[in-house]
Protein backbone atom coordinates (compact mmCIF):
# COMPACT_ATOMS: atom_id res chain seq x y z
CA UNK A 1 0.00 0.00 0.00
CA UNK A 2 1.46 3.50 -0.84
CA UNK A 3 2.28 6.06 1.91
CA UNK A 4 -0.17 8.71 1.98
CA UNK A 5 1.70 11.77 0.48
CA UNK A 6 3.24 14.62 2.40
CA UNK A 7 0.77 17.69 3.00
CA UNK A 8 2.57 20.47 1.45
CA UNK A 9 3.30 23.03 3.92
CA UNK A 10 0.26 25.68 5.18
CA UNK A 11 1.18 28.88 3.74
CA UNK A 12 2.23 31.73 5.47
CA UNK A 13 -0.47 33.85 6.74
CA UNK A 14 -0.25 37.81 5.91
CA UNK A 15 0.57 38.78 9.38
CA UNK A 16 3.58 36.87 9.31
CA UNK A 17 4.96 37.67 6.34
CA UNK A 18 4.45 41.17 7.04
CA UNK A 19 6.46 41.25 10.16
CA UNK A 20 9.40 38.95 8.39
CA UNK A 21 9.38 42.25 5.90
CA UNK A 22 12.71 44.44 6.28
CA UNK A 23 11.22 47.40 7.84
CA UNK A 24 11.94 50.76 4.82
CA UNK A 25 14.53 52.82 6.00
CA UNK A 26 15.46 55.99 4.44
CA UNK A 27 18.59 56.00 2.32
CA UNK A 28 19.70 58.94 3.21
CA UNK A 29 19.98 57.88 6.91
CA UNK A 30 22.60 54.95 5.91
CA UNK A 31 25.55 56.77 4.71
CA UNK A 32 28.06 57.10 7.36
CA UNK A 33 27.81 60.83 7.22
CA UNK A 34 24.13 60.59 8.97
CA UNK A 35 25.27 58.34 11.46
CA UNK A 36 28.57 59.27 12.47
CA UNK A 37 28.87 62.24 15.32
CA UNK A 38 28.57 65.81 14.31
CA UNK A 39 30.70 69.21 15.77
CA UNK A 40 28.75 72.05 15.69
CA UNK A 41 29.26 75.20 14.84
CA UNK A 42 28.36 77.17 18.33
CA UNK A 43 25.03 78.62 16.74
CA UNK A 44 21.60 77.24 16.37
CA UNK A 45 20.44 78.82 13.36
CA UNK A 46 23.82 77.72 11.59
CA UNK A 47 23.41 73.63 13.01
CA UNK A 48 20.02 74.00 11.74
CA UNK A 49 21.18 74.91 7.79
CA UNK A 50 23.73 71.71 8.56
CA UNK A 51 21.33 69.39 10.33
CA UNK A 52 23.28 69.66 13.64
CA UNK A 53 26.72 70.45 12.47
CA UNK A 54 29.79 68.91 10.58
CA UNK A 55 29.65 65.27 10.47
CA UNK A 56 32.91 63.13 11.16
CA UNK A 57 34.14 60.76 9.13
CA UNK A 58 33.86 63.13 6.00
CA UNK A 59 35.90 65.95 4.43
CA UNK A 60 34.07 69.23 4.55
CA UNK A 61 35.12 72.64 2.05
CA UNK A 62 34.34 75.67 3.07
CA UNK A 63 34.94 78.30 -0.09
CA UNK A 64 34.46 81.81 -0.54
CA UNK A 65 36.26 85.03 -1.35
CA UNK A 66 38.36 86.51 1.29
CA UNK A 67 36.89 88.44 4.15
CA UNK A 68 33.67 86.45 4.10
CA UNK A 69 34.69 84.47 7.12
CA UNK A 70 36.28 81.32 6.48
CA UNK A 71 39.37 81.39 9.14
CA UNK A 72 36.94 82.95 11.92
CA UNK A 73 34.88 79.88 11.25
CA UNK A 74 38.08 77.67 11.64
CA UNK A 75 39.14 79.47 14.95
CA UNK A 76 35.82 79.10 16.24
CA UNK A 77 35.41 75.37 15.70
CA UNK A 78 39.00 74.74 17.02
CA UNK A 79 37.90 76.50 20.37
CA UNK A 80 34.60 74.69 19.96
CA UNK A 81 35.91 71.06 19.62
CA UNK A 82 37.35 70.26 23.60
CA UNK A 83 34.05 71.97 25.00
CA UNK A 84 31.43 69.88 22.49
CA UNK A 85 30.48 66.27 23.11
CA UNK A 86 33.27 64.80 20.72
CA UNK A 87 36.14 66.64 23.72
CA UNK A 88 38.64 66.58 21.59
CA UNK A 89 41.76 68.98 20.23
CA UNK A 90 42.28 70.32 17.20
CA UNK A 91 44.72 70.00 14.78
CA UNK A 92 45.08 73.57 12.80
CA UNK A 93 47.47 73.52 9.72
CA UNK A 94 47.18 76.50 8.10
CA UNK A 95 49.14 77.89 4.91
CA UNK A 96 48.55 81.89 5.11
CA UNK A 97 50.76 83.62 6.44
CA UNK A 98 50.59 84.69 9.93
CA UNK A 99 48.68 82.70 12.08
CA UNK A 100 45.91 84.79 13.43
CA UNK A 101 47.03 84.35 17.11
CA UNK A 102 45.31 87.48 18.16
CA UNK A 103 41.78 86.63 17.22
CA UNK A 104 42.10 83.14 18.35
CA UNK A 105 42.59 85.02 21.88
CA UNK A 106 39.71 87.11 21.81
CA UNK A 107 37.38 83.90 20.60
CA UNK A 108 38.79 81.89 23.70
CA UNK A 109 36.09 82.29 26.68
CA UNK A 110 37.53 83.89 30.12
CA UNK A 111 35.89 80.79 31.45
CA UNK A 112 38.08 77.96 30.32
CA UNK A 113 41.90 79.67 30.41
CA UNK A 114 43.61 76.49 29.28
CA UNK A 115 41.48 75.54 26.25
CA UNK A 116 44.00 76.86 23.93
CA UNK A 117 46.58 74.00 24.95
CA UNK A 118 44.01 71.84 22.77
CA UNK A 119 44.48 73.80 19.47
CA UNK A 120 47.69 72.41 17.95
CA UNK A 121 48.81 74.60 15.08
CA UNK A 122 51.63 73.83 12.53
CA UNK A 123 52.12 75.98 9.41
CA UNK A 124 52.89 73.61 5.96
CA UNK A 125 54.15 76.12 3.01
CA UNK A 126 53.99 73.25 0.35
CA UNK A 127 52.33 70.37 -0.56
CA UNK A 128 55.24 68.06 0.53
CA UNK A 129 54.63 69.89 3.70
CA UNK A 130 50.90 68.92 4.03
CA UNK A 131 51.67 65.31 3.67
CA UNK A 132 54.36 65.16 6.34
CA UNK A 133 52.20 66.63 8.67
CA UNK A 134 49.43 64.51 7.81
CA UNK A 135 51.59 61.46 8.31
CA UNK A 136 52.84 62.69 11.74
CA UNK A 137 49.03 63.51 12.65
CA UNK A 138 48.39 59.87 11.61
CA UNK A 139 50.69 59.10 15.00
CA UNK A 140 49.29 61.15 17.08
CA UNK A 141 45.46 59.84 16.49
CA UNK A 142 46.86 56.38 16.52
CA UNK A 143 48.71 56.72 19.77
CA UNK A 144 46.71 59.44 22.10
CA UNK A 145 48.06 58.09 25.45
CA UNK A 146 51.12 59.60 24.52
CA UNK A 147 49.58 63.19 25.01
CA UNK A 148 47.79 62.40 28.51
CA UNK A 149 47.29 65.89 29.42
CA UNK A 150 45.95 67.05 25.77
CA UNK A 151 42.25 65.50 24.64
CA UNK A 152 42.72 62.82 21.33
CA UNK A 153 42.54 64.52 18.12
CA UNK A 154 39.17 64.59 16.66
CA UNK A 155 39.13 67.81 14.20
CA UNK A 156 41.52 68.67 11.38
CA UNK A 157 41.63 72.33 9.92
CA UNK A 158 43.57 73.30 7.33
CA UNK A 159 43.14 77.11 5.92
CA UNK A 160 44.01 76.90 3.27
CA UNK A 161 44.33 74.29 0.17
CA UNK A 162 44.53 76.74 -2.51
CA UNK A 163 47.63 78.52 -0.95
CA UNK A 164 49.68 75.42 -1.63
CA UNK A 165 49.30 75.50 -5.04
CA UNK A 166 49.25 79.53 -5.79
CA UNK A 167 53.06 79.33 -7.57
CA UNK A 168 54.35 75.48 -7.90
CA UNK A 169 52.30 74.87 -10.86
CA UNK A 170 51.68 76.33 -14.70
CA UNK A 171 48.89 75.41 -16.62
CA UNK A 172 51.11 72.79 -18.90
CA UNK A 173 49.61 69.98 -18.97
CA UNK A 174 52.24 68.00 -17.38
CA UNK A 175 52.00 70.51 -14.14
CA UNK A 176 48.05 70.14 -14.20
CA UNK A 177 48.14 66.05 -13.96
CA UNK A 178 50.88 66.58 -11.17
CA UNK A 179 48.57 68.58 -9.51
CA UNK A 180 45.63 66.22 -10.09
CA UNK A 181 47.74 63.61 -8.62
CA UNK A 182 48.70 65.95 -5.14
CA UNK A 183 45.07 66.78 -4.82
CA UNK A 184 44.03 62.69 -4.64
CA UNK A 185 46.85 62.04 -2.46
CA UNK A 186 46.21 65.07 -0.31
CA UNK A 187 42.57 63.98 -0.15
CA UNK A 188 43.34 60.14 0.48
CA UNK A 189 44.88 60.82 3.22
CA UNK A 190 42.48 63.81 4.97
CA UNK A 191 39.81 60.92 4.12
CA UNK A 192 41.67 57.92 5.68
CA UNK A 193 42.26 60.16 8.83
CA UNK A 194 38.62 61.14 8.67
CA UNK A 195 37.32 57.66 8.73
CA UNK A 196 39.80 55.56 10.66
CA UNK A 197 39.58 57.51 13.71
CA UNK A 198 35.85 59.73 13.11
CA UNK A 199 37.27 63.11 12.46
CA UNK A 200 35.72 65.91 11.41
CA UNK A 201 37.97 67.55 8.53
CA UNK A 202 37.43 71.19 7.38
CA UNK A 203 39.47 72.57 4.66
CA UNK A 204 39.56 76.05 3.30
CA UNK A 205 39.29 77.29 -0.21
CA UNK A 206 39.52 80.52 -2.17
CA UNK A 207 38.00 81.59 -5.46
CA UNK A 208 38.55 82.10 -8.93
CA UNK A 209 36.81 84.49 -11.05
CA UNK A 210 34.40 83.08 -13.52
CA UNK A 211 34.40 84.77 -16.87
CA UNK A 212 32.00 82.70 -19.11
CA UNK A 213 30.48 79.28 -18.47
CA UNK A 214 30.68 77.36 -15.67
CA UNK A 215 32.47 74.31 -16.59
CA UNK A 216 30.93 72.09 -14.16
CA UNK A 217 31.89 74.18 -11.39
CA UNK A 218 29.60 75.32 -8.43
CA UNK A 219 29.56 79.25 -9.57
CA UNK A 220 27.94 82.04 -6.86
CA UNK A 221 27.64 85.20 -6.87
CA UNK A 222 29.55 87.37 -4.50
CA UNK A 223 30.67 91.20 -4.28
CA UNK A 224 29.03 91.20 -7.41
CA UNK A 225 31.01 88.91 -9.24
CA UNK A 226 30.88 85.87 -10.34
CA UNK A 227 32.86 83.46 -8.49
CA UNK A 228 33.99 79.58 -8.14
CA UNK A 229 35.66 77.34 -5.89
CA UNK A 230 39.72 77.20 -7.22
CA UNK A 231 41.62 74.04 -8.47
CA UNK A 232 38.96 73.22 -10.75
CA UNK A 233 36.45 70.13 -10.81
CA UNK A 234 39.65 67.55 -10.19
CA UNK A 235 39.36 69.11 -6.31
CA UNK A 236 35.66 69.38 -6.12
CA UNK A 237 35.93 65.67 -6.75
CA UNK A 238 38.14 65.58 -3.64
CA UNK A 239 35.69 66.51 -0.72
CA UNK A 240 32.34 64.92 0.19
CA UNK A 241 30.73 68.38 1.63
CA UNK A 242 30.91 72.11 -0.10
CA UNK A 243 29.89 75.28 1.79
CA UNK A 244 29.95 78.30 0.16
CA UNK A 245 30.32 81.87 1.85
CA UNK A 246 29.70 84.63 -0.51
CA UNK A 247 29.49 88.22 0.54
CA UNK A 248 27.20 91.64 -0.25
CA UNK A 249 28.21 95.04 0.25
CA UNK A 250 25.29 97.78 0.40
CA UNK A 251 26.49 100.34 -1.06
CA UNK A 252 24.57 102.96 0.71
CA UNK A 253 25.46 101.66 3.91
CA UNK A 254 28.40 99.72 3.39
CA UNK A 255 26.87 97.49 5.15
CA UNK A 256 28.18 93.74 4.36
CA UNK A 257 25.65 90.79 4.37
CA UNK A 258 27.12 87.54 4.58
CA UNK A 259 25.50 84.19 3.52
CA UNK A 260 26.78 80.62 4.13
CA UNK A 261 25.26 77.64 1.14
CA UNK A 262 25.43 74.31 1.19
CA UNK A 263 26.15 73.91 -2.54
CA UNK A 264 26.89 69.94 -2.09
CA UNK A 265 26.02 67.58 0.76
CA UNK A 266 25.42 63.31 0.52
CA UNK A 267 23.40 64.25 3.30
CA UNK A 268 21.90 67.75 2.74
CA UNK A 269 19.65 69.70 0.49
CA UNK A 270 20.67 72.77 -1.05
CA UNK A 271 19.67 75.69 1.12
CA UNK A 272 21.38 78.66 2.54
CA UNK A 273 21.74 81.17 5.81
CA UNK A 274 22.87 84.71 6.42
CA UNK A 275 24.96 85.21 9.05
CA UNK A 276 26.83 87.86 10.95
CA UNK A 277 30.83 87.70 12.04
CA UNK A 278 30.96 89.80 15.73
CA UNK A 279 33.45 89.97 18.20
CA UNK A 280 32.42 87.12 19.82
CA UNK A 281 32.51 84.74 16.85
CA UNK A 282 30.34 83.86 13.85
CA UNK A 283 25.99 83.57 14.13
CA UNK A 284 23.31 83.38 11.96
CA UNK A 285 20.42 85.71 10.99
CA UNK A 286 17.09 84.48 11.67
CA UNK A 287 15.39 85.88 8.29
CA UNK A 288 12.33 87.08 10.32
CA UNK A 289 15.28 89.10 11.92
CA UNK A 290 16.47 89.91 8.96
CA UNK A 291 13.08 91.14 7.85
CA UNK A 292 12.85 93.33 10.88
CA UNK A 293 16.26 94.85 10.39
CA UNK A 294 16.09 95.94 6.41
CA UNK A 295 12.45 97.77 7.43
CA UNK A 296 14.12 99.41 10.05
CA UNK A 297 17.28 100.50 7.44
CA UNK A 298 14.33 101.35 5.34
CA UNK A 299 12.44 103.47 7.76
CA UNK A 300 15.83 105.09 9.19
CA UNK A 301 16.85 105.97 5.58
CA UNK A 302 12.93 107.50 4.91
CA UNK A 303 13.33 109.40 7.86
CA UNK A 304 17.24 110.41 6.91
CA UNK A 305 15.76 111.69 3.65
CA UNK A 306 12.84 113.31 5.13
CA UNK A 307 14.65 115.55 7.47
CA UNK A 308 17.37 116.32 4.18
CA UNK A 309 14.54 117.50 2.20
CA UNK A 310 13.33 119.67 5.53
CA UNK A 311 16.94 121.02 5.44
CA UNK A 312 17.18 121.88 1.95
CA UNK A 313 14.09 123.87 1.87
CA UNK A 314 15.11 125.79 4.93
CA UNK A 315 18.19 126.49 3.46
CA UNK A 316 16.69 126.96 0.07
CA UNK A 317 14.48 129.63 2.08
CA UNK A 318 17.22 131.41 3.95
CA UNK A 319 19.15 131.87 0.71
CA UNK A 320 15.71 132.77 -0.64
CA UNK A 321 15.52 135.98 1.94
CA UNK A 322 19.24 136.68 1.47
CA UNK A 323 18.58 137.14 -2.41
CA UNK A 324 15.76 139.72 -2.06
CA UNK A 325 17.33 141.58 0.82
CA UNK A 326 20.25 142.12 -1.85
CA UNK A 327 18.29 143.24 -4.98
CA UNK A 328 16.97 145.37 -2.76
CA UNK A 329 19.76 146.58 -1.21
CA UNK A 330 20.92 146.78 -4.54
CA UNK A 331 17.74 148.86 -6.24
CA UNK A 332 18.12 151.14 -2.96
CA UNK A 333 21.51 152.26 -3.24
CA UNK A 334 20.83 152.51 -7.31
CA UNK A 335 18.12 155.27 -6.74
CA UNK A 336 19.99 157.00 -4.69
CA UNK A 337 22.75 157.22 -7.06
CA UNK A 338 20.58 158.35 -9.61
CA UNK A 339 18.86 160.60 -7.40
CA UNK A 340 22.32 162.15 -6.67
CA UNK A 341 23.35 162.39 -10.14
CA UNK A 342 19.89 164.10 -10.94
CA UNK A 343 20.45 166.81 -8.46
CA UNK A 344 24.29 167.28 -9.47
CA UNK A 345 22.91 167.68 -12.72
Amino acid sequence: MRPPAPKPPAAASSSSYSQSEPRQENPLLLLPSSRASKLSLGCPLLDRLLSGGLPAASVTEIAGESATGKTQLCLQLALLAPQSPLSASALFLYSDLPFPLHRLRRLAPKSCPDILDHVLVAAAHTPADLLSLLSRAQLLLAHPARSPHRLPIRLILLDSIASLFRADFDASPADLRRRSALFFQISAKLKELAYRHQCVVVVTNQVVDVVEGDAGNTVAWSSGRRVSPALGIAWANCVNTRLFLTREVDGASGIARRRMKVAFAPHLPVRSCEFVIRRDGVFGVDPAESITQSSSKQQFTDAEHREKCLQSDQTRKRRNNQHKQFISYISSHESANMLRCTLSG
